[in-house]
C-alpha cells in the first residue's frame, strides 16, 4: 500500500469503541461554496453567476422546476 493511499484510507475509514467500522463523511462541495460566501471571499451574486455559467440549460431548467420557479409554476400563481 502506498503512503498516500494509506493516508486517504485512514481519513475515510474509522472504527468506533465497539469495533464497528464506519465511514467519515468527506467534505461537501456545496458546503465549500457556501463557506466562500460566508467568509466574504465572494458574494451570493458571484456564486450564482458562476453556477449558472457552469450548468447546461437543461440543468438550469431542472433546477428552476425542482424549486417551483419555472414558468409552469409561475403561471399557477
Amino acid at each position: 500500500m502506498s503512503p498516500l493511499f494509506a493516508i486517504l484510507y485512514i481519513t475515510v475509514r474509522a472504527t468506533n469503541k465497539e469495533g464497528n467500522m464506519y465511514f467519515i463523511p468527506t467534505p461537501n462541495s456545496r458546503d465549500t461554496a457556501i463557506g466562500l460566501v460566508e467568509e466574504g471571499v465572494i458574494d451570493w451574486e458571484t456564486l450564482a453567476l458562476a453556477a449558472l455559467s457552469y450548468m447546461s440549460t437543461d440543468d438550469v431548467d431542472d433546477m428552476l422546476d425542482a424549486n417551483e420557479l419555472s414558468d409552469r409554476f409561475m403561471e399557477a400563481q
